[in-house]
């Protein structure tokens, strides 16, 4: 039988799958599972069945039975509802939020239920005070920032539909108009690396505004897919930098930890070639930036600008063409300036153009985590893995068990079957949350001319350039960054 410490971290994956609201396919895509919401029924029905059996062997008695026994009404009103949440009916979404905050809120204002939790049943992101009006303010703080995003995940739980677009449009547009007051204000408030994560943070809260809307207007199924990672994403942005932790003063509150990873996406030919490219080509271009500005090479850095634009849109326009799971994980990673690419490749250009070292160092040291998160988070075609230290094709692909043929370049984008949503199915799904979200219907990038790409960019494979080309990244910048660089989004 398990101890409530332990159906309290079974409680917590379900908090956190319930971001941005549950979701469901009907066909299984990148070995992703077919929706949120089977996860979501299994943790409780866990939960469920592990109360009932610690009420039969008498562990509770008192008030704290009662309080149990409220409980599992709440479970049972949250498992009658998901499946309609999954849908955006508004009124299931409603009161599956509610049921599972009124769980968490039972647990912690009980003493002997909040004392053997040890971590379980972690409370939700807090809500704002009720009347709190949210609205744009020039002296606005990260905290105040952070604050209005602990209520637009708090108010998210469950799922976004027409009856709370509004307030978390509204909030959503705030957190980006402060966000964007600080960023680009005189002198800024970041610098180095934070001021990459922060402009990162910035895009993906502009990123969540197309979320709320395609959720309340029933445009993209996978919306809640999106939302739920962009969500658990920014909060690892802030956990993961110093500075923005101790700005946020409890701002970006995390949730509890999944139960499992979630599972790598399983690539096909296309999106093989496009992952090798991607992390050659973002390795490569991260330290070509370094270089020209020590070398003070205006030419150079002028013509690098134009090879990262052209970088950006090819990815942009093959992320947007691929659209439903692989969007809805990766977007926030590539959609152009919805994404830790942009920021990254934004904050390059301006370094390039003003010959700033620490703003091309800080964004090819994000560029370098962007390439050894997604190596890590995806499966190419044959299996194995993909080298995120990569310095060419070749090289990305030495780790692949049996990749197919790839040449240099990002592909030109091919379109996937646009996803549907069907009714709940009874399935087991073990998929994680929080590692990249998207929907990819927002982007309209076209892919650069040719003769943009430099000859500094990633080689063509070519039969016995892994070897050599790995015996180069070892002792390159950018092989070097990889053993500081945090991937807070892996």
């Amino acid at each position: 039988m398990p101890t409530f410490s332990e159906l309290g971290l079974t409680f917590n994956d379900a908090t956190r799958a319930l971001a941005g609201g549950l979701w469901q396919t009907a066909v299984e895509e990148g070995g992703q599972g077919t929706g949120s919401v089977h996860r979501y029924v299994d943790d409780l029905t866990t939960v469920q069945t592990g109360l009932q059996a610690e009420i039969a062997a008498g562990q509770f008695t008192g008030d704290t039975l009662t309080h149990v026994n409220t409980i599992l009404a709440d479970i049972g009103t949250a498992l009658n509802n998901a499946p309609a949440a999954t849908g955006g009916d508004a009124a299931a979404q409603a009161a599956l939020r509610t049921a599972h905050l009124d769980i968490l809120n039972v647990v912690n204002n009980d003493q002997n239920l909040g004392g053997t939790a040890n971590g379980g049943f972690l409370a939700a992101p807090a809500a704002l005070p009720d009347g709190t009006q949210v609205k744009f303010d020039s002296h606005a703080t990260f905290a105040d920032v952070g604050a209005i995003f602990n209520d637009f995940a708090n108010k998210s739980l469950g799922g976004i539909n027409a009856t709370n677009h509004d307030a978390l449009l509204n909030e959503a547009n705030v957190m980006f108009k402060d966000l964007e007051h600080m960023v680009n204000q005189t002198g800024g408030q970041f610098q180095g690396l934070t001021n990459v994560h922060a402009r990162a943070l910035l895009y993906q809260v502009d990123l969540e505004r197309d979320y709320v809307n395609q959720a309340a207007n029933n445009t993209n199924p996978v919306a809640g897919r999106g939302s739920n990672d962009n969500v658990l994403d920014m909060i690892d942005i802030v956990q993961g930098d110093h500075n923005l932790a101790a700005a946020a003063h409890g701002g970006f509150a995390p949730f509890g930890d999944a139960l499992n990873p979630t599972p790598a996406y399983q690539d096909n030919a296309a999106q093989t070639s496009f992952w090798a490219n991607f992390i050659a080509e973002s390795n490569t271009l991260g330290q070509q930036a370094i270089t020209d500005v020590t070398n003070h090479d205006a030419a150079a850095s002028a013509a690098l600008v134009k090879t990262l634009e052209a970088f950006k849109a090819d990815v942009a326009a093959f992320d947007a063409a691929q659209g439903g799971i692989f969007g809805a994980r990766f977007d926030n990673e590539l959609l152009a300036d919805k994404s830790t690419v942009g920021a990254a490749i934004n904050i390059a250009v301006e370094g390039l153009h003003s010959g700033n070292l620490d703003k091309v160092t800080a964004a090819a040291e994000q560029l370098h985590a962007n390439a050894a998160d997604v190596g890590g988070n995806n499966i190419p075609l044959g299996g194995g893995t993909y080298n995120g230290d990569a310095l060419t094709v070749a090289d990305a692909l030495s780790t692949a068990a049996n990749p197919p043929p790839v040449t240099q370049g990002i592909p030109a984008p091919a379109t996937t079957p646009s996803v549907q949503a069907p009714a709940l199915v009874a399935q087991a799904d073990n998929t994680g949350a929080g590692a990249h979200g998207g929907t990819g219907t927002n982007a309209g990038a076209t892919s650069a001319a040719a003769s943009d790409a430099p000859a500094q960019t990633a080689t063509a494979d070519t039969a016995g350039a892994a070897t050599s080309d790995h015996l180069a990244a070892q002792h390159s910048p950018t092989a070097d960054m990889a053993n500081h660089v945090h991937h807070m989004w892996g």
